[in-house]
């Protein structure tokens, strides 16, 4: 195993390996003495809902296999076994893939694992409606430190329209039991956000989210627009009602700092620095923080996303891929030919063409929101 060491001969920290990667990044260096601190993992290809704005709805559709329709050959948690020697590294990891990583039957084991060699910040995001007494339990007890929940409607007929094969009853009751588990363990994680996609069947529920997020003493509500892969589904873009996603947002940023509830508005996409098109030039423009240069980008130096088959890429959007954890040890892809070359033409200014066209780097042109 190869260990990031200080000129003493030490291990570096999670802390000290970061600042490392940090400044290698600012030095644009190609080969890395430091490790990824930032790292997202699928626990399980699986899903046991069939949600109609999902990728994998478009991939079907189009007779396409998605990766949650395939069998794989090994339990995810050998992913994790594999990296075990380098999560003492990590600062961050994100169980959110493909699927629900909630389906994984070792899903407790894998949590042990992880909080046996990390003491890094552990989120896992789900639908939610698998969450019973025991899983509960099992959060605040492996230290769990947040939980996402997928919840794009309060009200019962247009969530179970958007989350096929679920029932609204489900979700909130797996909230609910995430609370419990907490005053039980008298323990103050794993925090709940609420992680809504929002289209127009729903916009004007956000505000409502907030009421209810402070309800329930949730600690944040992420607003993000839908993603349409689907061509059946662009009609229920916001892409075209900036207005109203801005008087949603703007209701929702109000009622946030009533209650004190955090809000997170990835809406803004939708309404600010709306995009070129021929007439684009006339259209007043806002300032925002939006990054818009993908060359810019940290996550080759600082992150890594693995898909639960063990394909390991920068980030969880169409990245390169660098190999397969289970085909080479994970140095050989960390710094290997691939993860050099992806580096390196972040440097010369040149990115490879799916970071080009990456969703990150493009909320300056809302049209991103439309991919079919």
């Amino acid at each position: 195993m190869q260990t990031t060491l200080d000129r003493a001969g030490k291990a570096l920290s999670a802390e000290e390996n970061m600042q490392l990667n940090q400044r290698e990044y600012q030095e644009n260096r190609i080969v890395l003495e430091s490790f990824p601190y930032h790292i997202q993992i699928g626990a399980d290809n699986r899903c046991n809902l069939k949600c109609g704005f999902c990728l994998a709805a478009a991939d079907r559709e189009k007779g396409l296999l998605h990766i949650q329709d395939r069998k794989l050959e090994r339990n995810p948690i050998r992913i994790f076994e594999c990296l075990a020697p380098y999560m003492r590294y990590w600062k961050y990891l994100s169980l959110t893939g493909p699927g629900e990583s909630l389906l994984n039957p070792k899903l407790r084991q894998l949590l042990q694992l992880i909080r046996h060699n990390s003491d890094c910040t552990l989120v896992i995001t789900t639908n939610g409606v698998l969450i019973d007494e025991v899983m509960a339990e099992m959060f605040v007890e492996c230290r769990v430190d947040e939980i996402s929940i997928s919840l794009d409607s309060l009200r019962k007929e247009v969530y179970e329209d958007l989350r096929v094969n679920a029932r609204l009853e489900d979700a909130l009751a797996g909230i609910d039991r995430l609370i419990e588990a907490r005053q039980a363990g008298n323990s103050d994680i794993p925090r709940i956000n609420l992680t809504p996609n929002f289209m127009t069947v729903n916009i004007e529920e956000l505000p409502h989210f907030i009421d209810f997020a402070a309800q329930k003493s949730i600690h944040t509500v992420q607003a993000t627009p839908t993603q349409i892969y689907r061509r059946s589904w662009v009609s229920r873009s916001l892409l075209n009602h900036p207005d109203l996603t801005r008087r949603m947002a703007q209701q929702a940023e109000r009622k946030a700092q009533q209650t004190g509830v955090r809000f997170s508005n990835g809406l803004k996409m939708v309404y600010l620095n709306r995009g070129g098109g021929m007439f684009g030039w006339q259209r007043r423009r806002e300032e925002a923080d939006f990054p818009t240069d993908p060359s810019e980008c940290q996550k080759p130096w600082a992150s890594l996303y693995i898909e639960p088959d063990g394909e390991v890429r920068p980030c969880c959007y169409q990245s390169p891929t660098y190999g397969n954890i289970f085909e080479a040890d994970f140095p050989a892809l960390w710094n290997g030919p691939r993860a050099r070359q992806v580096r390196q033409e972040m440097v010369d200014g040149q990115p490879p063409q799916p970071c080009r066209e990456c969703y990150e780097f493009n909320r300056h042109d809302p049209s991103i929101m439309i991919q079919v």
